[in-house]
């Protein structure tokens, strides 16, 4: 009976230290640093992020709302510059065409890549030009111009200093110099054209 309790206690008395072993190991494995477990922004960067096709930010109705109608409005003016490098008359109707067509370009994909990080949904695929006619298409192209830019600064205005998300707003304000160029542009062609 003596070394039967011998060989409990002998047990008991392992399976103590190798359990106090492997709480001071774990112990000691938290607080040993890594360099990340005293630094927040470290421990920031290293935890686990959603992909970022999940990552979206809810937007204001006021912000989506902007996105989607700048959207449709840069590839209108996309389309409609194509058309007016086709049927423009003079140089200068045909040049604001083409430059519409490559800054509205690059300002969709812009715009697009925002939206997406945003979760805002929009589909431009089906924009066509706008039927401007053949009879003094230049002079109907750039006062659609003219008309279309005049209304597009005051909306981009409008959400540089009031919109909710500062992504968006930054974007409308890193956007409305090209457009305000725009407008001068086609104004200084109108004084030409007429």
């Amino acid at each position: 009976m003596k070394t039967q309790f011998l060989s409990i206690l002998r047990f008991a008395i392992i399976a103590t230290i190798a359990g106090s072993l492997s709480v001071i190991g774990t112990v000691r494995a938290q607080q040993e640093d890594t360099g990340i477990g005293s630094n927040p922004h470290l421990r920031a960067k290293s935890a686990p992020t959603p992909s970022s096709g999940t990552a979206t930010v809810k937007l204001s109705q006021k912000d989506a709302s902007f996105i989607q109608k700048a959207g449709g409005g840069g590839q209108q003016e996309v389309e409609n510059g194509k058309m007016a490098e086709k049927q423009g008359k003079s140089a200068d109707v045909k040049r604001i065409g083409a430059r519409m067509v490559a800054d509205h370009t690059k300002a969709n994909k812009e715009l697009t890549e925002l939206a997406s990080r945003k979760g805002v949904k929009f589909d431009s695929s089906g924009v066509r030009a706008q039927n401007i006619g053949a009879a003094d298409f230049d002079r109907q192209y750039l006062k659609l111009l003219e008309i279309d830019h005049k209304n597009d600064i005051a909306e981009f205005q409008k959400e540089a200093r009031s919109g909710d998300d500062r992504d968006v707003k930054a974007w409308a304000a890193k956007t409305l110099p090209t457009l305000q160029e725009h407008l001068t542009m086609v104004e200084n062609a109108e004084r030409k054209v007429k």
